[in-house]
């Protein structure tokens, strides 16, 4: 029966990380939200998954036996941590370098606006300058 239980422990923690991995999948194809608020809110979402997890776990194993509570317990902090290393990992391997393409063309394209904008600004300053000379 324990074996039963701590399989289904481990395979919830499984099926937390799927669930915050495709939710990082789908925000990036469906919406316009940028990489790193993805990654902190699936992080979170994972979490607090987790944390579910072993709040159920303690009230399964705590009337029974105390030390598969405390097993139970170091597993579920070491598969939050191997979980949440592993989530980071990969979506930077895997959407990092469209992000870091997505955001460097948004630089150059405000650099640019800027640019064109203060030219113009000194274009209309020297022209002004001009005409005040010449009055």
């Amino acid at each position: 029966m324990i074996f039963l239980a701590y399989s289904l422990y481990i395979a919830s923690f499984v099926i937390a990380f799927l669930v915050s991995y495709y939710y990082i999948h789908y925000t990036r194809e469906h919406s316009t939200i940028h990489l790193h608020a993805n990654v902190i809110t699936a992080s979170v979402m994972q979490l607090s998954i987790h944390s579910l997890f072993i709040f159920v776990w303690f009230l399964y194993t705590f009337p029974t036996k105390l030390t598969h509570s405390y097993i139970g317990l170091q597993l579920g902090v070491w598969l939050i941590l191997i979980s949440q290393l592993i989530l980071i990992s990969f979506v930077l391997y895997k959407f990092k370098k469209e992000e870091t393409i997505t955001f460097a063309k948004q630089i150059w394209n405000t650099s640019k606006e800027k640019l064109a904008k203060t030219s113009q600004s000194i274009r209309t300053l020297s022209k002004i300058q001009i005409k005040k000379s010449r009055n």
